[in-house]
Parts: C-alpha cells; structure tokens; sequence
C-alpha cells in the first residue's frame, strides 16, 4: 500500500485471510475477497439495550443475530449493514453501523471490522488478541453475498483476463525483460496498448450504433 500511490485496496479470492486483511486495512485499504468456507460461526457478545436481548454471531464475514423459534430450533440472521465507516487518518479503523430488528423498534449499533485489535490497543482484558478473537478473519469490510461485493467482486475476473493475455503475449508465456525497472516498462507498455486496443474497439462500436 505504501509503494502504491493511489491504490484503494485488493481484489482476491479466498486465499486471502485475516492476517492479510488486518494489514491492508490498517493502512486504509479497502479488501474485497471471498469469505474462507472453514470458518464456523463465532459468538461474538449479547447486546441488552432494554427488556429485549440481541444475541450477535460473527458468520460469513459479516454479523448474524441468533434467533431462537418455538420448536427449539435456531437460526442465523444476517443483520442489515446501513453504512460501512472509516476514521483515522495515520491509524484506519472500520466499522459496520448495524440496524438490529426489535420488535420494540431497530436499535443501532457500531461494530469494528478487518483489524484485530492488539494488546495494548484497547485496556486490559478487551483487545480482540485478548480474547482470543481474530476479529479481520471472521468479519469483512465488505462481507459476501451483499450487493456490493458482487458489483466490486467481477473485477477480479477482468484482472484474470488480463493477466492471461499477458501471459499469452510473451514469448513461452515468460517475462522477456530483467529486473524490476525493466519489467515495469514492459507492463506499462502491454497495459496502454490493451487501453488503447479497447478504446478503438469501442470508438468504433459507438459510432456505428450512431449511423445504424
């Protein structure tokens, strides 16, 4: 991120995990990946803002509320995100402000997200490492099956795409150039003449939409 001027975070797949998300979004960045299938649901805590209890679940990425029917059974329920919040500026903290369900009306609530906070960070006995909570593993800045994650998600595939070409560009599907300032060039230059390539293409598409 640092040698990254401009950059506003990743696109990955779901070999990207906590430890890497907490990295990125300690520096600012923005991580859009798909949640690791093993990890189980983890109680996370019991809000009691009046007669009622809302007992909160961190699940695919995101929180679920436990709720409890008749025939003993139990269900996860996603809680609705209203709003993703970054502050700070030199240290980034995320946070998803949730809007619970009640039946005696929607309560609101901050949870931080995609950092695990360190001991030290918060007083004695409350960091996430304390706990034994890794909380960038379990809860994503952007969580799976949200729309957002799937409008942002699609870039990875054009990045594949791209990155395929360029493979089949290059002589035997290898870099024909040495050292890091050379492949750079090579980059760029393969870079602007797909841009260039795509902007033709679509130039000429438009204009004969027009004359049709």
């Amino acid at each position: 991120m640092a040698q990254a001027p401009g950059c506003m975070g990743l696109l990955y797949d779901g070999a990207l995990r906590g430890v890497h998300r907490d990295i990125i979004a300690r520096a600012g960045g923005l991580v859009i990946n798909k949640q690791h299938k093993g990890n189980a649901p983890v109680y996370l805590e019991t809000l009691t803002p009046g007669r009622c209890a809302h007992e909160l679940w961190a699940s695919q990425g995101r929180i679920h509320e436990k709720t409890h029917y008749a025939d003993g059974t139990t269900q996860l329920v996603p809680v609705p995100i209203t709003k993703l919040e970054h502050r700070g500026t030199h240290t980034h903290r995320w946070y998803h402000l949730l809007r619970i369900p009640c039946r005696t009306g929607p309560h609101e609530h901050r949870v931080p997200v995609a950092t695990t906070t360190r001991t030290g960070e918060r007083p004695a006995g409350q960091s996430d490492e304390e706990r034994g909570f890794h909380r960038a593993e379990h809860l994503q800045q952007i969580p799976d099956n949200t729309l957002t994650h799937q409008n942002l998600y699609g870039g990875r595939n054009d990045s594949e795409s791209g990155n395929a070409q360029l493979d089949a560009s290059l002589w035997n599907r290898r870099l024909i150039s040495y050292g890091v300032p050379a492949q750079r060039l090579l980059t760029l230059g393969f870079v602007l003449a797909q841009n260039s390539t795509s902007r033709a293409l679509h130039t000429t598409r438009t204009d004969l939409q027009l004359t049709t």
